[in-house]
């Protein structure tokens, strides 16, 4: 059972993970008295949120590399209490804001303070137990959200009344909470990370970050000009799926040992819950993502197995090419909690032998799918192509999930079994 200081830790970690996720997941909130009726400028703020996320992973990564080494946890509590506290301001001003032309740049604010949270916040909790559950928690709470709730509609004006966003109570919450941890760690000492060998470079993880990072966003780009007002070949959609089967391959080989096993499932968890319908809310649901991500995190734990969390996926995306033959209601409450036993297995699963890796692997959910880029019935934005049938995005889905399981399997082959002093939080 945790103690109250690791319980505190937890919730931290928790309201933390949540507020950071947020700012890389959603849009930037707005004044009611904002003017957001221009399309321009709702494109704008649609085209700047996958780019914001790929750009606050790798501020996150970077942040994370740096603190890797620091003895001190007050330190690194400290820095991610400074990231809460500007992603806080950023809000705060956002409020005030009556014209909607600075959107796009206070959008990238957001995620740059958000990345420099949630690296200097996945260092510091990633090393014990409870910690990292509550860190691993908060992650899927916002993955699970972000990805069963529509944050876009196919109508701007809609859309500017609609639209979601971080709460400030959150990111108030997760202030207050990693200040208290702060002062509560000030004195605190951790052993020095492990002298690395040269050809292992500290700056791998963000070369990874990366290359995975712009290919995605490239290809989720340039298939949603070919769904631009016509209907994009199955050769384009190959293409794509190539693409980030490739990457996500290239970003499992450049970090150290066996890390990068978290990339790949990442990229095919992500995919899969891409491949499912949205609502206007998650509503009660709620409590069900919370009870079942930690009963499902902590299953990850106790059998951790990536050929598990892969399986996982595989199924998600057989559910989502035979949901449409479903009635709704059970379809999308057995879609909300596939996707967090999914997701939650495959973080609970999570084995890194360099805490940055774990940063890449998590922070991977939040990337930019090309799935985003395919219109269907459900699922219109921000293309307005040809609609899809609905079964076509779980075919995507499940191509990239197998195309990740080979690429695990030749990056077995390629790499020696895990040493049995890994780092496990």
């Amino acid at each position: 059972m945790p103690k109250i200081g690791d319980g505190l830790d937890a919730v931290a970690a928790f309201a933390g993970a949540a507020a950071a996720g947020m700012s890389l997941f959603v849009p930037f909130s707005f004044s009611d008295d904002a003017t957001i009726d221009s399309p321009y400028r709702v494109t704008s703020l649609i085209n700047s949120v996958p780019r914001a996320a790929a750009l606050g992973l790798i501020v996150a990564v970077v942040v994370a590399v740096l603190a890797r080494p620091v003895t001190r946890p007050g330190l690194i509590w400290l820095t991610a209490t400074g990231g809460a506290a500007t992603l806080a301001l950023n809000y705060l001003i956002g409020e005030a804001m009556t014209s909607a032309d600075v959107l796009t740049t206070q959008n990238y604010i957001d995620s740059l303070c958000g990345g420099v949270l949630f690296g200097a916040l996945c260092v510091c909790t990633w090393r014990t137990r409870w910690s990292a559950v509550g860190f691993g928690l908060g992650v899927l709470v916002v993955f699970v959200y972000g990805e069963v709730v529509a944050v876009f509609t196919s109508n701007a004006s809609e859309m500017a009344d609609q639209v979601v966003h971080t709460p400030i109570w959150l990111v108030g919450s997760a202030v207050v909470l990693l200040a208290v941890n702060t002062a509560r760690h000030r004195h605190g000492l951790m052993l020095p990370a492990m002298p690395r060998i040269a050809a292992d470079l500290p700056i791998a993880p963000i070369i990874a970050t990366t290359v995975l990072s712009l290919s995605l966003l490239i290809a989720t780009e340039w298939l949603g000009r070919e769904f631009d007002g016509r209907r994009a070949n199955p050769w384009q959609v190959a293409l794509a799926v190539i693409v980030t089967i490739v990457a996500a391959f290239t970003a499992a080989v450049l970090l150290p040992g066996r890390d990068g096993t978290g990339v790949l499932i990442a990229v095919s968890v992500a995919a899969a819950a891409d491949s499912l319908s949205e609502a206007p809310s998650l509503g009660w649901h709620l409590v069900l993502v919370l009870v079942v991500g930690v009963a499902a995190i902590l299953a990850g734990r106790r059998w951790a197995t990536p050929w598990g969390a892969l399986l996982g996926a595989a199924v998600l995306c057989g559910f989502a090419i035979v949901a449409d033959r479903l009635p709704w209601a059970l379809v999308w409450t057995a879609g909300v909690l596939l996707v967090t036993g999914v997701a939650g297995f495959a973080i609970g699963s999570l084995r890194v032998s360099y805490l940055p890796s774990a940063m890449l692997c998590l922070g991977s959910l939040y990337l930019p799918s090309v799935l985003w880029s395919i219109p269907t019935g459900e699922r219109q934005w921000p293309t307005g192509g040809t609609a899809l049938a609905d079964r076509v995005p779980g075919q995507v889905a499940l191509a990239i999930t197998v195309g990740a399981a080979a690429g695990l399997a030749v990056l077995y082959q390629i790499r020696p079994a895990a040493r049995p002093q890994a780092a496990r939080p």
